[in-house]
C-alpha cells in the first residue's frame, strides 16, 4: 500500500465526484419507453426500443410493421401500420402492404408479349422460387415503360396512407419472396387481420418473375405457383384476374 503510485493527498484532486448529468450519461429530456432519471436535474437516460431495429427477434413472420420502424407480433393503435413481416432469411426482412397495389384493382402483367432485358427466365417452379430479385425485376420491366408494366408502375407509385415517404421503395415481389409468403401464411394472414389488413387468400397475385416472353409466374393459394399469359384481363370475370401486391425490404 505504501508504494501506491498516487499519495493520500493526490485521491481526492483526480477522483471527483461529477454532478453533471450528459457526463454521466442522462443525455435525453424524456423517455418514451421508461428510463432513469439523473439524481442531479430533470435529464433521463432512456431504455432501448427493444421493438425496433434488425436485430429485434419479435419482428419476424406475421408481426407488423409501422412506420416509425417499429415492428412487433401485435397491434398498436396510436401508430401507422404498413406492412407485415413476410420474409425473415439470410440476414434481410421483407414486408407485404396491407393491400394490393392500385386500390386492389386486377390486371395485366405487360401489354405486350417482350422477354425483358436482365429478368432471368424460369421455367420449372423448383427453380423459380430461388428468384428474390423482386425490385431489380420491377426496375427492369419499368425501364422498358411504365404504360406497358401496369403491374410493376402500380407497386413503384403505392405507397400507405401515413407512410407517403415510402413511395418508390415497394416492388413486385419474386417468387422467392412469395414461396415464403406460402411456407408461413397462417402467421402472415395473422399479422395482416391483426394490422386491419387484406388477408392473402383468394386473388391470384402478379410476380415479378418471368416464365418466358409471353408467360410470368403468379401464385394462388389455391393452385399454388403457375405461369400464365402476360395479358391475360378476364373483364368478363375480375375475380379470376390478378391482382398486385406490393413487398418493401426494411
Amino acid at each position: 500500500l505504501l508504494t501506491a503510485p498516487f499519495a493520500a493527498g493526490n485521491v481526492s484532486a483526480q477522483c471527483v465526484a461529477t454532478q453533471d448529468c450528459a457526463t454521466l450519461g442522462y443525455t435525453e429530456t424524456s423517455c418514451e419507453n421508461g428510463g432513469i432519471k439523473c439524481p442531479f436535474g430533470n435529464a433521463w437516460a432512456c431504455k432501448a426500443n427493444s421493438e425496433t431495429g434488425r436485430d429485434n427477434p419479435d419482428c419476424t413472420y406475421g408481426a407488423i410493421y409501422y412506420s416509425d420502424g417499429t415492428c412487433v407480433k401485435g397491434f398498436i393503435s396510436k401508430k401507422t401500420a404498413i406492412g407485415v413481416v413476410v420474409y425473415d432469411e439470410n440476414d434481410e426482412k421483407w414486408i407485404v402492404a396491407l393491400v394490393a397495389a392500385a386500390g386492389g384493382s386486377r390486371g395485366i402483367w405487360s401489354t405486350e408479349y417482350v422477354d425483358v432485358p436482365k429478368i432471368t427466365n424460369y421455367t420449372t417452379e423448383q427453380t423459380v422460387i430461388n428468384d428474390f430479385k423482386s425490385c431489380e425485376n420491377t426496375e427492369a420491366m419499368l425501364a422498358l415503360g411504365e404504360e406497358k408494366y401496369p403491374g410493376a408502375a402500380a407497386v413503384k407509385n403505392f405507397a400507405p396512407v401515413g407512410a407517403e415517404n415510402t413511395k418508390g421503395k415497394w416492388c413486385l415481389p419474386a417468387a422467392g419472396i412469395w414461396n415464403e409468403v406460402s411456407n408461413h401464411l397462417s402467421d402472415i394472414n395473422g399479422g395482416l387481420s391483426w394490422a386491419k389488413g387484406y388477408a392473402i387468400l383468394s386473388d391470384t397475385h402478379w410476380l415479378s418473375s418471368e416464365y418466358s416472353n409471353r408467360s410470368a409466374w403468379s401464385w394462388n393459394q389455391a393452385s399454388g405457383f403457375s405461369h400464365g399469359e402476360k395479358t391475360y384481363y378476364n373483364s368478363y370475370d375480375p375475380k379470376s384476374s390478378t391482382v398486385a401486391r406490393p413487398v418493401m425490404k426494411i
